[in-house]
């Protein structure tokens, strides 16, 4: 059984491990560097492999979270990450980066759940989950800060390389590992679950039967979805507007790492203030408003290629940091511990899909050539149109909705 000092160094370390593995140096830059090799729809392609292959892991990498322990799972996590920017850093071919992608999913799909579960038990273990709201704000803060960073930085190498910022972020994936190999299995984790993956998954599926719940997943799915349209477009659409007013193309990665640092502090700023947010507007209230505000950014993209519809990008993290320790707080008091990973692995999944379709949706939609202001268009617009409609469902159906989490049973309905 952990002791309480134990538990308390999981809760100095887990930030800066949250921190080292969102540091992503080679986010300003990774479309650069696909379309400098690849076509517009086998870029397009390269992201639904991705996707794909989170669909394939996301669930079971829960499960080995709720069977197995999360520190582990966590370490094995931030090592996929290092193995595939390694590949990245270093292959010229369209198979070494879909295998990349493969790898990079698997990380993520290890890391997804098992960190808000890993943070959460550790409050548990304590007797403090009253605190975790606001410590997963913080947390949250603390990551865009870091991410704001090496953007800055990624943007700066990537001027003299574009595969450099991934040799960077395998640097931060190791030691991120090794970070949490000096950190304890929460006690409360260690009531893991006996079942076997197909009970579990039935077991966990069957929490859908509260009704809040659902509407939470359908939040989650919608804010995934949303959520990383303008994460996809803003590369190439800064390219665009760089080239249409005859600023250097050999400075766009520079340009897209000073978007992307101030992004990543506007989302942090956003993030610090997110739980106050919830409480003074309610559960209900404050995802309507992110995912409204999540439409409008991307809308403009679609109609106008100018250089303020960059200035307003610089806004598309702020629904992202007003979402994610509030949603963290309500799933996680409406799930049991030996459900924990598998529950939230599930909800990142249905949000991968749900993008992973959109992403071979829209590589139909543009088809093929080179990236351009036709398909950059197409893409904000018809995911605008999908994100308005999915917006209006849970207007209409949030009055079904329990501001309350249930203890430990569910609302049917």
């Amino acid at each position: 059984m952990a002791s309480q000092a134990e538990l308390e160094r999981n809760l100095k370390l887990y930030p800066w491990y949250s921190m080292a593995l969102e540091s992503l140096f080679w986010a300003p830059v990774f479309i650069l560097l696909f379309a400098s090799k690849f076509s517009i729809s086998e870029v397009l392609l390269l992201e639904s492999v991705y996707y794909i292959a989170v669909v394939i892991l996301e669930v079971p990498s829960g499960y080995v979270s709720d069977r197995m322990g999360r520190r582990p799972t966590l370490m094995a996590a931030a090592a996929l990450l290092g193995l595939s920017y390694i590949l990245f850093f270093l292959g010229d071919s369209f198979f070494v980066f879909a295998l990349a992608k493969v790898l990079m999913a698997a990380g993520f799909a290890f890391k997804s759940g098992t960190d808000a579960s890993f943070h959460y038990d550790t409050y548990q273990s304590l007797g403090r989950t009253e605190k975790f709201g606001d410590a997963e704000a913080r947390v949250s803060s603390m990551n865009f800060r870091g991410a704001a960073g090496a953007a800055l930085l990624g943007g700066l190498a990537g001027m003299s390389n574009l595969s450099i910022p991934f040799a960077l972020s395998a640097i931060a994936s190791f030691v991120a590992m090794g970070m949490m190999s000096t950190c304890v299995e929460p006690t409360h984790s260690e009531d893991r679950t006996k079942a076997g993956f197909s009970s579990q998954l039935g077991d966990t599926l069957g929490r859908l039967g509260d009704r809040s719940l659902r509407w939470l997943m359908g939040v989650a799915i919608l804010s995934i979805i949303l959520v990383h349209v303008p994460y996809e477009v803003y590369q190439p659409y800064i390219d665009l507007v760089s080239k249409d007013r005859a600023v250097s193309e050999e400075s766009s990665p520079l340009i897209s790492g000073i978007h992307a640092f101030t992004v990543m502090l506007v989302g942090s700023f956003v993030a610090a203030k997110s739980m106050n947010i919830h409480r003074k507007l309610g559960m209900r209230k404050t995802f309507l408003c992110s995912i409204l505000f999540q439409n409008f950014i991307i809308l403009p993209a679609a109609f106008v290629l100018h250089p303020s519809v960059v200035l307003l990008m610089l806004l598309r993290n702020a629904p992202k940091g007003m979402y994610m320790a509030p949603l963290s707080s309500e799933v996680n008091a409406r799930i049991p511990t030996h459900l924990r990973a598998t529950y939230l692995s599930l909800q990142s999944l249905a949000g991968r899909l749900g993008f992973a379709g959109l992403l071979w949706m829209l590589s139909i939609v543009v088809g093929e050539g080179q990236t351009s202001w036709s398909s950059v268009s197409k893409i904000s617009e018809f995911s605008f149109y999908l994100g308005i409609t999915g917006w209006m469902l849970l207007l209409l159906t949030a009055r079904f909705v329990d501001e309350k989490p249930s203890v430990d049973g569910y609302e049917s309905g």
